[in-house]
């Protein structure tokens, strides 16, 4: 049929690992209602989260998925809320690194987008806000996942102790005028900083 995916498609591969349906109708539509790639990418991975969490017994109602989501991935989030958020999913059965290993970039979105379902996204091609922060939070995950097998190795070998060790890396980028300090996600979100409010 037309406009469904390949087996190679991560966005199918998942959708059918969660039993998600409706997928390609409910992307189709928020696009071309306007929804940014990244907007596409933040809904269907909260999908994918509520469904794990169905699938363990547990129902996300409301906004809670979108919360839950928020505190797994957002740069603005604290280590401790981080730990908490993952520590919820083992105790409700889910493995958070699978979970985590299961959400789709906006670069994956795209793809499917352009390649299954013959929708254009060039508009979002060029580099801008949502290409910074796709590059920026990759070199975050990458040194989470260094750090974690660095501790592992550290630990096989003695020289550490720590029990089930979560490793969470934020980047912040502070203000040389006013001091105020930002969150990359938040700075980008925000346009820039407050004290630039109604500058040229």
């Amino acid at each position: 049929m037309a406009g469904e995916s390949g087996p190679g498609c991560k966005v199918d591969r998942v959708s059918e690992k969660y039993g998600l349906t409706a997928v390609d109708d409910r992307l189709r539509e928020r696009r071309e209602r306007g929804d940014s790639l990244r907007d596409l990418e933040r809904v269907y991975n909260e999908r994918v989260l509520a469904a794990a969490m169905e699938s363990a017994g547990v129902d996300l109602p409301g906004r809670e998925a979108a919360t839950l989501y928020r505190l797994l991935t957002g740069d603005e989030v604290g280590p401790g809320e981080r730990v908490n958020a993952r520590s919820r999913l083992r105790r409700a059965g889910v493995d958070p690194a699978t979970l985590e290993s299961d959400f789709v970039s906006y670069q994956t979105v795209r793809t499917h987008l352009n390649d299954c379902l013959g929708l254009s996204t060039d508009r979002e091609t060029a580099f801008g806000v949502d290409v910074a922060r796709d590059t920026a939070l990759k070199l975050v995950s990458r040194t989470e996942s260094v750090t974690r097998q660095l501790i592992d190795r550290l630990r096989g070998r003695g020289a550490v102790t720590v029990a089930a060790p979560s490793v969470t890396v934020s980047v912040r980028v502070a203000c040389s005028e006013c001091g105020d300090e930002y969150s990359f996600s938040r700075l980008l979100d925000r346009g820039g900083c407050s004290c630039q409010s109604g500058r040229e």
